[in-house]
């Protein structure tokens, strides 16, 4: 098997460290772009028992993801000096600093001016769950299953125009249901243009 991240199983976390919890595939569009065009040389059948499998970590409900320059590497770097700088560096420290929002959820701002959301989560491993916030700046909201579609159509087919056909294809490879007419794709086909835009 080929030593592409894309093949690796996205619940093996290589790219995010312990203890943050974030789906890259669902959350930032620069590892989006790199999966995408990295799985674009793999065969059909790999894509179908690997990538499809992969792809249903994203969900259904809407996606939120971030559009801006800074590198996974960049963002938990940025975090983990918030750690430090709080005295959170441990689960319940953590737990109790959240609390304190009165909120289940505190919110971060980056370097680049982006609004991250800081949550709890009941695992020993991976408690710091991290997304970035809906409907601001360096941030594209996608339904699940119209980001599931648009990152593996733009694996399987090359730049150019996209057929209602093919989206179709995809669809049925992903086992949801068949679009009834080119309107109906329209935010499929706006995600698609993100992704090929890189």
């Amino acid at each position: 098997m080929s030593g592409l991240f894309c093949l690796e199983p996205m619940h093996n976390w290589d790219n995010i460290p312990e203890p943050f919890n974030l789906n890259p595939l669902k959350h930032h569009l620069g590892y989006i772009r790199s999966f995408t065009s990295e799985c674009s040389i793999l065969s059909e059948e790999e894509i179908i028992k690997d990538i499809v499998p992969a792809l249903r970590h994203i969900g259904t409900s809407v996606a939120d993801i971030y559009t801006g320059s800074l590198h996974l590497e960049e963002i938990v770097s940025e975090l983990n000096l918030l750690r430090k700088q709080e005295d959170i560096l441990s689960q319940k420290s953590f737990m109790e600093w959240i609390a304190q929002s009165k909120k289940d959820y505190r919110k971060f701002r980056l370097s680049d001016s982006s609004l991250w959301v800081l949550k709890y989560l009941d695992d020993k491993q991976r408690y710091f769950h991290i997304f970035p916030g809906r409907n601001i700046e360096l941030t594209a909201r996608s339904r699940g299953n119209s980001l599931k579609t648009a990152i593996l159509y733009t694996i399987l087919y090359d730049k150019g125009d996209i057929l209602f056909s093919d989206l179709n294809s995809v669809r049925k490879m992903l086992a949801l249901s068949p679009l009834r007419n080119i309107e109906s794709a329209s935010s499929i086909i706006t995600g698609i243009r993100m992704l090929q835009s890189g």
